[in-house]
């Protein structure tokens, strides 16, 4: 038997209203100060909890920021089946988060992301990967649908078209992608490439 059993199960989970509580901290802490100057010590200070909590929850900064963020700003997602490659993709578009806010308080995710490689990963893993899960569902359905070729060599880049246009509207004019331009990406290059013939 593994030893470290019963010390792991003696382990005090959170509750569902304690973790709300330590992330709606978190999401107004980055408010404030933005990404960089938050911490986690701050985190713990002001909901009075222990850093080694927070760390056994959320392993670091990055993955409880980004997950205050998904909490806070961002619904769960609501299955996609509109019986239409088009309207599932553009439905997907609308539910993509948003861009921030003019005049709202900076969170400074953006400018941090590019030089901190565990941010990044956070962002994939927990604010993206539902989108990219959803994304996924449209695509395998359509494929049983015979409406996208299986062998279509589009299908595995689907996502960079869709989540990479954020990232690159952001690093190429400084400002983020709408729903509005996310169509247009649809339109123009990700829908033809998806329905092309061999």
């Amino acid at each position: 038997m593994d030893r470290q059993t019963p010390a792991v199960s003696r382990r005090k989970r959170l509750t569902p209203e304690r973790e709300r509580e330590i992330l709606d901290a978190t999401f107004d802490l980055v408010a404030e100060v933005g990404y960089q100057q938050a911490t986690v010590d701050e985190v713990a200070r002001r909901t009075r909890a222990s850093t080694a909590t927070l760390y056994r929850q959320w392993e670091n900064k990055p993955r409880l920021v980004i997950t205050a963020m998904r909490v806070r700003k961002y619904a769960p997602l609501p299955g996609l089946d509109t019986g239409d490659l088009r309207s599932d993709l553009v439905a997907l578009a609308r539910l993509l988060p948003e861009p921030h806010p003019s005049g709202a308080p900076a969170l400074g995710i953006w400018q941090a992301v590019i030089s901190d490689p565990q941010l990044a990963q956070a962002l994939r893993d927990v604010l993206f990967a539902p989108y990219l899960d959803a994304l996924r569902s449209i695509l395998d359905r359509h494929v049983e649908r015979g409406t996208i070729r299986a062998d279509n060599p589009a299908l595995q880049y689907a996502g960079t078209f869709l989540l990479g246009s954020v990232f690159v509207e952001k690093l190429f004019t400084g400002t983020e992608a709408d729903a509005g331009q996310l169509i247009a990406v649809i339109d123009a290059l990700l829908l033809p490439a998806l329905t092309s013939a061999r």
